[in-house]
């Protein structure tokens, strides 16, 4: 809803526009020059009239579309009043545009207005011979082009949205056929109220049900992957232990040989953790920071099992290990599991 006249700055914003494309206008007159003037590119004329009348001083109101060249603006009026064209003209040199306005073919016949002792007030000659409104095809398509992105939307909440939306739509699809703007208006209104609940229900429904993520069985896994992995370096210390032991003036590789349980410590239980937690997690926010957590630890495993060591050391010759496989492989089961 707009809030405000259209004057100054954004008026002559508005009447480039126009000189651009057809825009919406609705027009409130005044009893002491302050008459209301709304210009909008996307609401149909008959909305922006409803809030001319909130703004302005009188029930009266002229609405239709207003295209306008380097020299006059032009309006098509659905409704419209005695002396419409003056007045605009005089509103538009107030605030700093000066330009002829012309009613042209589609405007409506002029509104009678009664003063108290009933004498009809004096027509503008101008608006009294123009012919009875035509099509607005620019409204129109404004207001199709909202019934298509409802159906949009519908669409992604879900079937009962989709019931709401299809049942809604050949009334209001009609309504746009007949030109019937502030009617289509309403029920497009009505509609988006409607899909709006729609959405807050299907938000409180729980998930179809899916086959639960296998975080035990992940979490199993891991343990006897850093397990096998920790039996493997050891029986890999040892295998290099026999060799060097028996080698002649190799007598400090004992001590070289303990480095080589430094790396697979990394291996630790952070990981099983996090997925315990998991496990437990109490609502869907908790649970996914943890399994951001769990991806970043993952990924420091990953990490590790991709340096040159572990590349190289399952075919070090000094006994038979599988090291990097076995913890990939399990890290891989465990992303799976976490639904990364």
């Amino acid at each position: 809803m707009a809030t405000q006249a259209t004057d100054g700055a954004a008026l002559r914003q508005m009447v480039n526009l126009a000189r651009k494309q057809s825009i919406s206008f609705a027009f409130c007159p005044g009893s002491k020059n302050d008459d209301v003037l709304l210009l909008d590119k996307r609401q149909p004329p008959a909305g922006l009239a409803k809030d001319a009348k909130k703004i302005g001083s009188s029930p009266k109101t002229a609405f239709g579309r207003m295209r306008a060249d380097a020299k006059t603006i032009q309006l098509e009026c659905e409704s419209t009043l005695p002396n419409l064209a003056k007045s605009i003209r005089k509103y538009l040199k107030d605030n700093g545009v000066s330009t002829d306005v012309q009613l042209v073919d589609g405007a409506a016949p002029v509104q009678h207005e009664q003063e108290k002792g009933g004498d009809t007030v004096p027509q503008d000659t101008s608006a009294a011979s123009e012919p009875k409104p035509g099509v607005d095809k620019a409204a129109q398509r404004a207001l199709s082009t909202q019934l298509k992105d409802a159906l949009m939307k519908a669409a992604r909440i879900g079937p009962d949205a989709q019931r709401l939306a299809t049942a809604a739509t050949k009334q209001i699809a009609a309504q746009i056929k007949r030109n019937e703007l502030e009617a289509a208006t309403k029920s497009l209104s009505e509609l988006a109220e409607r899909l709006r609940g729609a959405q807050a229900t299907s938000a409180k429904q729980p998930p179809p049900d899916q086959a639960a993520p296998d975080l035990a069985g992940a979490r199993r896994d891991w343990a006897r992957a850093r397990k096998s992995a920790a039996g493997d370096v050891r029986t890999l210390i040892a295998g290099v232990a026999k060799v060097t032991g028996e080698t002649e003036g190799l007598g400090h590789a004992q001590r070289e040989i303990a480095k080589l349980v430094q790396p697979i410590r990394q291996l630790d239980t952070r990981l099983d953790t996090l997925l315990a937690q998991i496990e437990k997690a109490g609502s869907a926010s908790e649970r996914q920071k943890l399994i951001k957590a769990a991806q970043r630890q993952i990924g420091n495993h990953v990490g590790l099992m991709n340096t040159a060591f572990f590349k190289a050391v399952d075919q070090s010759g000094f006994a038979d290990t599988k090291i990097r496989a076995t913890v990939l492989g399990s890290l891989r089961k465990v992303n799976k599991a976490i639904g990364a």
